[in-house]
């Protein structure tokens, strides 16, 4: 009997406690209170891992719109063909380049720029931002604003971590300059050297209103089949029904500071 009596006490006292506990917030709660911070026009990019106006991994799921990118150039090879092409069926691109490319190829971040397409930042040297610490994080992506801003006057407000790898000290430093992150949906993974019929299977079967398309321009030997497959990319895209554009129309934000 004084056993059950015991017992009793423990299970009140135990409820007592955990009425008056506060409760605990979530790990992933940064998301909702960003989210909830967010402007009204931003809800329509509270998808998945979106933090409305700091971070997106694709666009609007209410809009029939996708977006291709092109990371690690501008390169001498691959850029002019990419650019022919796009120019060729009419279609605007993002590139994010790497500021010790750009270094190399000032003429071909011109051009970029000249034909409307639009410049990201992807650090100058294509470094694991999550593994340098803050001074050098920061650094990289500061070489890489200036480079692009000296070259074409304009200083990047996108930013794709290369292998998409940052944490929250990468995080607080993008925000810290006012910049965003931009990551993707699909990834073609063209780096490896795939044929132009593997890239289109890695695109068009499986593509969704505001995706964000991963491609390479940058200085890789294995990058034929990309260049083979983006008419047809582009061609297969359109007959889905989907209208190309470029990150800040996917997106709604300002492409440059």
């Amino acid at each position: 009997m004084r056993s059950t009596w015991k017992i009793a006490v423990l299970v009140v006292a135990a409820l007592w406690l955990a009425a008056c506990t506060p409760a605990q917030k979530p790990e992933t709660s940064i998301q909702s209170d960003v989210g909830n911070a967010a402007s009204a026009a931003d809800a329509q990019f509270k998808r998945g891992q979106n933090i409305p106006g700091r971070l997106y991994w694709a666009g609007s799921a209410q809009d029939k719109k996708v977006a291709l990118t092109f990371d690690d150039g501008p390169d001498n090879i691959w850029t002019p063909k990419i650019l022919d092409i796009l120019n060729r069926k009419g279609v605007k691109a993002t590139f994010f380049v790497l500021g010790s490319q750009a270094q190399r190829c000032p003429d071909m971040l011109r051009r970029i720029d000249a034909e409307g397409h639009v410049i990201g930042n992807h650090t100058f040297d294509h470094v694991n931002l999550a593994t340098v610490g803050s001074p050098k994080a920061d650094k990289e992506l500061d070489e890489c604003a200036n480079i692009v801003q000296n070259i074409t006057g304009k200083r990047p407000r996108l930013v794709r971590p290369p292998f998409g790898f940052h944490n929250p000290t990468v995080d607080k430093l993008v925000y810290a300059k006012g910049e965003i992150i931009v990551l993707w949906s699909l990834d073609t993974e063209d780096w490896k050297g795939y044929d132009s019929r593997t890239v289109k299977q890695r695109i068009l079967p499986k593509m969704k209103n505001g995706f964000i398309v991963l491609q390479h321009d940058g200085a890789n030997p294995h990058l034929g089949g990309t260049v083979q497959a983006l008419p047809e990319i582009i061609d297969g895209l359109r007959e889905q029904g989907y209208t190309l554009v470029t990150i800040p129309e996917l997106l709604n934000v300002e492409p440059y500071q």
